[in-house]
């Protein structure tokens, strides 16, 4: 039985908490174990080479060749060394806090030479660019969400909640294939007859997982990646054409917590 089939069929009254968030679970356990994986392929390998091959390359033409190469070094410099005996959390914390700095750094850059239009294409455009050629099996799979969710019904409790149920929210929260992204996160509302899904994210694993003052600007949340790696391409590449997915993000700036809308066509 799928994740989805349990989301609309399990309709309970209560929520069943969570594993716990401390612990050799939390650190070794299966989500650990998908989060590192994740982790590498989306990140490191994919995501990580638009700092180095895309942004740094731009504000070598924009500004100071030598100065943004030995700005570049420093930022790379307070890198967190993956150990081999770091648990599969550590190493999801470590590479994720590692990209948001560069990212960070980098955008921050852009903003000196570029107006909002010009640094929206940099970014925006070149990560959905990038998305399309890296990873067009997601996409496409997150674009099935109207054909997999055809017919489905959703069973409503007593008080018609469309939370979903005990075992579903459980489940969720112990296997969840978009925590490599957000950290810890809850379905609030799952309503695959009417094609909405809401997902609430208490602290985003943008802002939590490099220590702060590693961070280019250390007195401030790392909200430029937040809007514009994050927010800004998911919306982009999940616009809900032909019925497909749409994606909506709402962060809630200053706080590390954020609200994501998924809907699709349900006929």
């Amino acid at each position: 039985m799928s994740e989805q089939t349990l989301i609309s069929t399990d309709q309970g009254t209560g929520r069943v908490a969570a594993p716990k968030k401390t612990g050799f679970y939390a650190n070794w356990g299966p989500q650990a174990w998908i989060d590192m994986w994740m982790s590498n392929t989306m990140l490191v390998k994919k995501a990580m080479p638009i700092v180095s091959h895309t942004f740094v390359p731009i504000l070598r033409l924009s500004g100071d060749p030598g100065q943004v190469d030995r700005d570049y070094d420093e930022i790379k410099s307070r890198r967190e060394g993956i150990r081999w005996y770091d648990s599969p959390r550590e190493k999801w914390r470590k590479r994720y806090g590692n990209f948001v700095r560069e990212v960070e750094w980098a955008l921050l850059e852009l903003r000196k030479y570029y107006s909002q239009d010009q640094f929206y294409d940099i970014v925006v455009g070149t990560s959905v660019k990038l998305s399309y050629e890296t990873s067009a099996d997601f996409l496409n799979m997150m674009n099935s969400m109207s054909e997999k969710n055809k017919n489905r019904k959703t069973r409503s409790s007593g008080n018609s909640s469309k939370k979903p149920g005990r075992w579903s929210t459980f489940m969720f929260e112990t296997f969840n294939p978009a925590h490599w992204l957000t950290g810890p996160a809850t379905i609030t509302e799952f309503d695959p007859a009417n094609g909405r899904t809401e997902m609430y994210i208490p602290d985003c694993g943008w802002h939590t997982c490099g220590p702060a003052d590693r961070l280019p600007n250390p007195n401030a949340l790392p909200e430029e990646g937040c809007l514009h790696i994050c927010k800004g391409p998911f919306e982009e590449l999940f616009k809900g054409e032909g019925g497909g997915l749409k994606m909506e993000f709402e962060p809630h700036l200053p706080e590390t917590s954020c609200t994501v809308r998924m809907s699709w066509q349900a006929d």
